[in-house]
């Protein structure tokens, strides 16, 4: 039995996946979220469905935290969680239809200053593929049963390749790690992170500085369960981030293990500077 705050993130989550699953989906841009992205009808709704959602499930106030609106309480009186949302990570491949998109929630108990080291409960849902990955009190399931984890990981590294500055650090990751591994950029930050700590991959890597809390909260705290290593390019771990207000992750790195995380590290210091 899953906890009642992984609970509501399911049923919530579920909502929002029958939404965006629809034939009623809007994919009309209805303005710009929290950090000035176009926002569209898709993203906006998703989001309302899985605030409102997961406040009516515990029948508790909580503290929504949301791509799309911001920081904001649900419900009345004293809020008992922070809850933290992509309504839809991927949300380009959404648009077009590429299958590599998902809605990822995590929750922890309030406080101020919560971080992702305090996350109790997480889900992430593939929109295209009945896949949803858990976290609830330590335990991690895929579709209600334990992963095998892959040993050795793949030898793949995921991340965001947009411009050419973001491709420095692969050669020098190549070198270090003694020879080539894979390059793919899928577009979802939250599938990537859990492909990592499934051994799908062995790496991923986001140096932008476009990705903030929300993308990443639900997959690192999935991921690391799993015994992968999360890291910001300062060195400090990624579940030092705050959690209880909107905060960019300029960036980040996440290893199948601490070994290979750290190496990542490295060639973005070498390669970036950084």
């Amino acid at each position: 039995m899953v906890t009642k705050i992984t609970e509501a993130l399911i049923r919530a989550v579920d909502e929002a996946l029958n939404y965006l699953r629809s034939g009623s989906v809007s994919k009309e841009i209805v303005g710009k979220g929290a950090f000035g992205d176009v926002s569209k009808g898709f993203d906006v709704e998703s989001e309302r469905i899985i605030a409102e959602g997961v406040a009516n499930y515990l029948g508790s106030a909580i503290l929504f935290i949301g791509e799309e609106l911001g920081r904001r309480i649900i419900g009345e009186g004293e809020p008992e969680w922070v809850v933290i949302a992509d309504p839809v990570d991927g949300s380009t491949n959404y648009d077009v239809g590429i299958p590599w998109a998902s809605v990822a929630v995590a929750a922890a108990p309030y406080r101020g200053g919560a971080t992702v080291g305090d996350v109790t409960s997480a889900v992430v849902a593939e929109v295209f593929r009945d896949l949803k990955y858990v976290f609830d009190s330590g335990n991690v399931t895929v579709n209600e049963s334990p992963p095998q984890r892959r040993y050795p990981p793949k030898a793949m590294l995921l991340g965001y390749f947009e411009v050419p500055e973001a491709y420095k650090p692969v050669p020098v990751y190549w070198r270090i790690r003694g020879g080539r591994a894979a390059l793919r950029s899928l577009g979802s930050a939250a599938l990537d992170i859990i492909y990592v700590g499934l051994g799908r991959a062995e790496g991923f890597i986001d140096a932008r500085a476009k990705l903030r809390n929300v993308d990443i909260a639900a997959s690192v705290s999935i991921a690391t369960a799993l015994g992968s290593d999360a890291l910001a390019c300062d060195g400090s771990p990624i579940s030092d981030v705050r959690i209880d207000t909107l905060v960019r992750v300029p960036c980040i790195v996440v290893g199948y293990d601490k070994k290979r995380a750290e190496a990542l590290l490295k060639a973005v210091h070498e390669a970036l500077g950084t």
